[in-house]
């Protein structure tokens, strides 16, 4: 049956909600010219009263019980009933837009595998990287590719106060104000500042690679950007590296290398140069070496620019009667991937040790490093720089194991009561 419009109905009318009806509304020539229907939101639940009353549902279940529906977008975020609200729009019959990356990396197997069996789509493009297309280019552009590594800048919150610390050379707490007054932080900024956000992104890009639920469990490291000093920022410039926070995914023959954490990226690395909001994705194929993905990550017309792209493109498929006939995620359910154990993972280190003034103060350091095969490249020491009889001994580490660096850093502490920092040097 021919049908006149794609009609849509959106869950969730927060900052992103009202974006994508503002996109909706001004582009409709282009929705049109694309899709070859028209595109109209036919309603729009949300627990708040909302600008335009006649189009208000209350209850999410009378728009998935809707038979003239044809598409449920979900923007409320959080787990439930997010993810109720996916997987019943499925066994109702109807495809589904999300920009919800929590729901998607905890329940993907769940998910993916009641589109399957419903044969309906999930498209999830807004999940990771904001307006970056970075999900259609993992699973169509590099579709013949062999995945050896991912690596990215996932967050524009994080990047935001990082780039602030470094820029005007203020503390964390003062870069999280400006990022909170310029409205790229929530008031509650936890899950983006301590990486769960970035672990989330990098399940999802991950679980995509490699064709099997990667669980943001096994992801051996989730660590933030909270306890991020600037005295570090300022010292690690100097050895010619800025700190971003990186998640990375590497295929090794041990296993998948997951990590979320702050890092040091080369100056001349792409990565160093991107700033603020913006996100960046490095992924490696076998065959097409690195491909670079960069824009915004964060903001509401970022955001809502991927909804809509989703919706465009899955509205292309309902008209042809197409979606969900063959999976959008190629899923085995009953493959397990090989997670590389922590503590195997190899980098080299940035280290930061605060010391009471002794004679032999370094070389009992550097005798522990060396002792736990950890060797260094550079170093740097300092003495009563702030305070009398303490000093500060920087390093950079030659690559190691990270369960040297730990057991290293232990025992140093057991000798010198130092305080110690250490950031992984990624790229």
């Amino acid at each position: 049956m021919e049908k006149n419009y794609i009609n849509v109905g959106l869950i969730g009318y927060g900052t992103v909600g009202k974006g994508v009806v503002k996109i909706l509304e001004e582009n409709k020539k282009i929705v049109l010219r694309k899709v070859g229907n028209p595109i109209r939101i036919k309603s729009i639940c949300d627990l708040n009263p909302i600008d335009k009353p006649e189009l208000h549902v209350k209850n999410f279940k009378d728009i998935i019980k809707d038979p003239e529906i044809d598409l449920i977008v979900e923007l409320i975020g959080g787990y439930e009933p997010a993810r109720t609200i996916i997987t019943e729009s499925l066994k109702a019959g109807k495809n589904v837009v999300s920009a919800n990356k929590a729901a998607l990396a905890k329940y993907w197997d769940q998910i993916f595998t009641t589109a399957q069996i419903y044969q309906k789509s999930v498209y999830y493009e807004a999940s990771v990287g904001g307006v970056i297309p970075v999900v259609q280019g993992l699973s169509e552009g590099l579709a013949s590719e062999e995945i050896l590594e991912i690596k990215g800048i996932l967050n524009g919150t994080t990047n935001f106060i990082l780039s602030e610390m470094k820029k005007h050379c203020v503390s964390y707490e003062e870069a999280l104000k400006s990022a909170q007054k310029a409205g790229y932080a929530e008031a509650d900024p936890s899950f983006d500042v301590n990486g769960i956000d970035t672990a989330n992104k990098l399940a999802i890009l991950a679980s995509l690679a490699w064709g099997s639920w990667v669980k943001v469990k096994s992801i051996s490291v989730i660590k933030g950007i909270a306890d991020l000093d600037i005295e570090d920022i300022l010292i690690t410039q100097d050895f010619g590296y800025n700190v971003k926070l990186i998640g990375s995914a590497q295929k090794t023959k041990d296993g998948i290398d997951l990590s979320v954490q702050p890092c040091l990226v080369n100056h001349e690395h792409a990565f160093a140069t991107v700033e603020n909001e913006y996100n960046a994705i490095m992924i490696t194929g076998k065959d097409s070496g690195d491909v670079l993905f960069y824009g915004k990550g964060a903001g509401q017309l970022p955001a809502a620019s991927a909804v809509v792209s989703d919706i465009i493109n899955l509205s292309k498929s309902i008209v042809t009667n197409t979606a969900g006939i063959v999976p959008d995620v190629v899923y085995d359910s009953t493959k397990k991937i090989k997670i590389l154990p922590a503590g195997k993972s190899k980098a080299p280190y940035y280290l930061k040790f605060t010391v009471i003034d002794k004679p032999d103060v370094l070389s009992k350091i550097s005798g522990i490093l060396s002792k736990f095969k950890v060797s260094i490249a550079r170093s740097l020491a300092q003495f009563n720089i702030s305070k009398k009889n303490y000093g500060r001994i920087s390093i950079i580490t030659h690559e190691t194991y990270s369960e040297n660096i730990e057991k290293a850093i232990n025992a140093i502490k057991s000798i010198t009561k130092s305080k110690t920092v250490k950031i992984k040097i990624e790229i």
